[in-house]
């Protein structure tokens, strides 16, 4: 076995709830347009001399669900890098932080299109400056002093959720227009510094809903706009705002009629 199964991949997107599982980290997985940029991470290494290799695992168990997580690129070089500051067990925790039942996202026919396309990112190899000769995958291998490999990266276009308001293009819509306004707020407020202010509201649907936005039901979004409008009202440009009785952000009706989507 040299990668894992699609099946494990497509178990660990289930249960990603399409965040990178490194703690407080808001970047989604796939995007809504439908880019695969998350990637598969070991905890314990699949090759030695990789990062926490354990030469007593099986190859199963290298390659299974139990040793890998899904990760942004950053925070997948930061763990592979900074070694000692993540253990095994640190990053057990994560995994088993991050995979909370309540976060499992409906299993479809387009999790193919993304498993596969996380699997291709994952067998992207690159090898350079080898001085010996190489083989790989043996029999049937590649010989050379040195050899670059890599895998063409293809777009993947995922359609939303049905049912969910990413697929509804007017709830979606305003959404992503209360976020950009409470960011907007966000940006005006000079006490605040950091790019943690902008993801802070991502991080708080999360917590209060237990899924991102994208994928809570039509059914869900009065209650998701309302909370928006609440955090909206509680940043200090906000306060002032409403303080002044100033209008901080249009209702659905007003955004719909005054934009066509």
């Amino acid at each position: 076995m040299t990668s894992p199964k699609l099946p494990v991949i497509k178990r660990l997107f289930a249960v990603s709830d399409n965040k990178c599982a490194y703690p407080d980290c808001c970047l989604p997985l796939v995007e809504l347009s439908g880019t695969v940029t998350g990637e598969i991470a070991h905890i314990k290494a699949a090759e030695k001399n990789g990062p926490r290799y354990d030469i007593s695992q099986t190859e199963e168990e290298r390659y299974g669900f139990n040793n890998l997580f899904l990760l942004c690129r950053r925070h997948h070089k930061i763990i592979d890098s900074e070694i000692k500051q993540h253990p095994v067990e640190l990053l057990q925790k994560f995994k088993k932080q991050h995979e909370l039942p309540g976060t499992i996202i409906e299993i479809t026919p387009q999790m193919d299109s993304i498993g596969q396309a996380l699997l291709r990112n994952y067998q992207n190899i690159i090898i350079s400056n080898n001085r010996g000769q190489i083989a790989i995958n043996s029999p049937g291998t590649v010989q050379a002093n040195t050899i670059n490999l890599k895998t063409t990266k293809q777009k993947v276009t995922i359609a939303p959720t049905e049912g969910s308001i990413a697929s509804d293009l007017e709830m979606r819509s305003y959404i992503k227009y209360l976020i950009s306004r409470y960011n907007e707020y966000q940006d005006q407020d000079k006490t605040k510094v950091g790019q943690y202010k902008y993801m802070a509201i991502y991080n708080a649907i999360k917590r209060e809903f237990k899924r991102t936005w994208e994928l809570m039901p039509v059914s869900r979004f009065e209650e998701l706009a309302g909370f928006l409008m609440s955090r909206i009202d509680n940043t200090k440009v906000g306060r002032i705002r409403k303080k002044n009785e100033q209008k901080r952000y249009d209702s659905f009706s007003e955004y719909t009629q005054g934009n066509s989507v």
